[in-house]
């Protein structure tokens, strides 16, 4: 799932035959051991995945944050300020030389790209430097890609500061913009294919973005992409059925990477439930990328922490697809076994069976990516729309669809992309509704525009709240996840004083800003309630 299940017995992470043992499968991460130590952990990335010809700078993000985890061993002094510099080729090549705060992080620098040459090799960056007034030094690496400017297809950027992606084709003028794909993984045989009408009226229902389930490995799909690209449709390329057979990957990047309305690769489809070769992954990025650099690959995983590590490194992005509504948490229905932390299969894995199933995943994989001492690589998320295979007793209603996927943003997801198209009618309903608000500004521009903070809300510690702020403007977002009504009174916490609320893009719950202006107040909150408010502060 996306497509799920596994009948052999080894399905998800874990072994699921009655017959077969309880016992630990392994690969699961776990939280490092504090190094006893305050370590500085420096670490710099390009803000973009990919620069291009047309650009004349650059900017990198520099982290400079204490850690017990990751890092070098850092003593205080009389100066909490970096003195660093940035270069290339080998040293001779200075692009800039700035100061950074010590615990602080998202610093941004720009540099100077027009002594450079675009091309398809990477540049090798340095960042070098130390505190001020003491000899303690440190090096860091990454690397920048600068690519010729393409004026066919398409070009993708990852925003590595805010998670979110920038795309360019003919209908930009081949001008990087800022987009949240929203959509659907979405059948071929049964409806892509049938006519350019249903190609169409999934774009009609506001949705930007979509996963066709099926590759040139199928058949031929010129007909299908030429129709993507007349009507702008992005779409996530499906190679599941054959990224670990090199020769067809190879054979099929030169008949979609020129398509205008082609936005990245899907290489693996669970692989971790699957049981892949670890480097399976990692081996097709490594293709992809030597033969296109312009789009981003990305995968999903199914589990909820298995070899998380080496499935990703073959990635620029990660999916969770938690399904939860409709299990069994504890007893597996197909397979007959009780389910837990090492053992059964119940759809979910790891889960309770409540919607905050998806933002705990999402966490999860944030965590890791920390505990791991990486640069973060965006989170999408695939939520439910579906039921049956013997897991899911029922469809989501639209009140959890919808909270499903507002907890997915409040969690650092950039992306909806559900399973599977065409759902109910009603679900179809519930999820175009909300892509035509936050896929679309102004919703988007503050979803792409940071990362969420959260918001604690006093007194109802169930309630699932962030913001995202621009300037002088909030978005504020608010999810009820569980099926209560709660009939007391609510004040969501802002990050200062407000003037007014402009507007709610999202939600039926009648939001008043409180006497004083800090808060966000109703009497009380539906089941299942979901809002977006925009304030002025």
């Amino acid at each position: 799932m996306a497509g799920y299940a596994n009948a052999t017995g080894h399905d998800m992470c874990k072994l699921t035959s009655p017959s077969s043992p309880n016992y630990d499968p392994g690969g699961m991460l776990t939280s490092p051991k504090p190094s006893g130590k305050t370590l500085l952990d420096v670490q710099i990335t390009p803000r973009h995945s990919i620069y291009v010809s047309s650009e004349n700078t650059a900017e990198f993000i520099v982290d400079a944050l204490f850690s017990d985890i990751n890092g070098v061993p850092y003593t205080s002094g009389s100066s909490d300020i970096l003195s660093i510099s940035i270069t290339t080729n080998g040293g001779s090549k200075h692009l800039a030389s700035s100061h950074v705060t010590i615990n602080t992080a998202g610093n941004v620098i720009v540099v100077d790209l027009t002594g450079l040459q675009a091309r398809s090799q990477p540049y090798d960056i340095v960042l070098s430097g130390g505190p001020q007034q003491k000899s303690t030094a440190f090096t860091v690496r990454t690397e920048l890609f600068y690519l010729p400017e393409k004026r066919t297809g398409s070009m993708v950027k990852i925003d590595n500061l805010n998670g979110g992606m920038l795309f360019a084709n003919n209908v930009s003028d081949y001008q990087f913009e800022p987009l949240l794909p929203f959509g659907f993984y979405t059948d071929c045989s049964g409806y892509l294919n049938l006519s350019f009408a249903n190609v169409e009226a999934y774009k009609n229902l506001g949705f930007n973005a979509i996963n066709p389930v099926c590759a040139y490995t199928d058949g031929d799909l010129d007909f299908l992409f030429d129709e993507m690209d007349q009507i702008n449709l992005l779409f996530q390329y499906d190679m599941r059925g054959s990224y670990q057979n090199l020769t067809l990957v190879a054979d099929q990047i030169p008949l979609i990477k020129d398509h205008s309305s082609f936005l990245s690769y899907y290489t693996a489809d669970e692989p971790d439930g699957w049981q892949y070769p670890l480097n399976s992954t990692q081996l097709a990025y490594n293709l992809i990328t030597s033969m296109d650099k312009y789009h981003p690959v990305g995968l999903v995983l199914n589990c909820e922490n298995y070899y998380f590590k080496e499935y990703t490194a073959g990635v620029d992005y990660i999916m969770e697809d938690a399904y939860p509504v409709g299990i069994n948490a504890t007893y597996s229905r197909p397979f007959d076994t009780p389910c837990n932390i090492t053992y059964g299969d119940c759809g979910c894995d790891d889960c309770v069976g409540e919607l905050q199933d998806v933002s705990h995943r999402l966490d999860d994989f944030f965590n890791y990516q920390t505990w791991l001492g990486q640069n973060q690589k965006p989170l999408w998320a695939v939520p439910q729309a579906f039921s049956g295979e013997g897991y899911w007793s029922r469809d989501p209603t639209p009140q959890e669809a919808w909270a499903m996927n507002l907890l997915a943003f409040n969690h650092r997801a950039k992306a909806i992309m559900a399973w599977t198209f065409p759902p109910s009618s009603a679900l179809a309903t519930a999820h175009s509704e909300m892509a035509k608000v936050f896929a679309v500004p102004p919703v988007s521009t503050f979803l792409l525009g940071g990362q969420p903070t959260a918001i604690s809300v006093p007194k109802h510690p169930l309630l699932d709240a962030a913001y995202w702020k621009l300037g002088n403007q909030v978005l504020v977002s608010i999810v009820n996840p569980n099926h209560a009504v709660i009939s007391q009174a609510i004040s969501v916490p802002l990050s200062g004083k407000a003037s007014g609320i402009q507007s709610q893009p999202w939600g039926s719950t009648a939001w008043k800003l409180s006497a004083d202006g800090t808060g966000l107040v109703v009497g009380g909150l539906d089941a299942l309630a979901t809002s977006a408010v925009l304030v002025v502060m």
